[in-house]
């Protein structure tokens, strides 16, 4: 059943860009990976790969943007029981088979092998990514970001209907308060797990923890109006992200 409904659910998202077309909606092809360190490895071979290895690779061999982020958990409960995971980001999910298909070759068979002797990625997922709020400061290849995740559904009598009306009054809001950061819907597809009970997970980036600080405060203290939500969602898990690779990437929209 949840399956059927996910199904339901990411057809009525993609119809949703054409519904919301005068808003220029816009929308990536994702994957996502969690993935626990080889015995004897940690987070600084896995950089040290990215940027020596696969980084130089992806530049001879892609031939499609990508935009790749290595998430490390800060705030998390027992839950979570990975070290780290990977997500990343193309204009559609063509230009991601594009790169999967190069991954495959026998042109990356050494890069491959490479990463997989510094980790074991034991599920790896297809999302839409929808963004509902564009940052207003870039990522920059090599710094870090914050991604706040959380699991959410819709409201009783909501839908992705409402969603065009919903962005646009928290927006108003976030610009109230300066919030520099942006905000993403990612859909699951293709590979991510079936017991999955929300409808999306909601992704929202701050550039410091000073920003995500102010926010908490100002939220638990309710002291700027806050729009009527039409979303149920969780604590959020809180990761440092970095932006390991951020090669020309033009921004597609439907």
């Amino acid at each position: 059943m949840n399956r059927i409904k996910r199904l339901v659910l990411l057809l009525l998202f993609v119809s949703s860009t054409q519904l919301f077309s005068d808003n220029h909606v816009i929308s990536y092809g994702m994957e996502g990976y969690q993935c626990n360190f080889q015995e004897g490895k940690d987070l600084n071979d896995v950089m040290k790969f990215v940027e020596q290895s696969l980084n130089p690779h992806a530049d001879k061999y892609w031939s499609a943007p990508y935009s790749g982020f290595v998430m490390t958990p800060f705030l998390r409960s027992e839950e979570i029981d990975f070290d780290f995971a990977w997500v990343g980001f193309t204009n559609n999910h063509k230009d991601l088979g594009i790169i999967q298909d190069s991954w495959f070759s026998e042109a990356a068979a050494s890069t491959s092998e490479e990463w997989a002797s510094l980790s074991d990625c034991y599920s790896q997922g297809y999302y839409m990514a929808i963004e509902a709020r564009t940052p207003a400061v870039p990522f920059v290849e090599g710094e870090n970001t914050y991604f706040a995740v959380y699991s959410c559904s819709f409201k009783e009598g909501k839908s992705v209907k409402d969603l065009a009306e919903s962005d646009k009054a928290w927006n108003e809001y976030n610009d109230k308060r300066g919030f520099t950061g942006g905000v993403w819907r990612w859909v699951p597809g293709a590979g991510t797990s079936n017991s999955f009970e929300g409808d999306f997970f909601l992704n929202v980036s701050y550039n410091s923890w000073e920003e995500l600080g102010e926010y908490l405060d100002d939220s638990f203290w309710g002291k700027t109006p806050r729009p009527e939500s039409i979303l149920n969602c969780d604590k959020p898990r809180v990761y440092a992200a970095n932006n390991a690779r951020n090669r020309p990437f033009e921004v597609s929209e439907k």
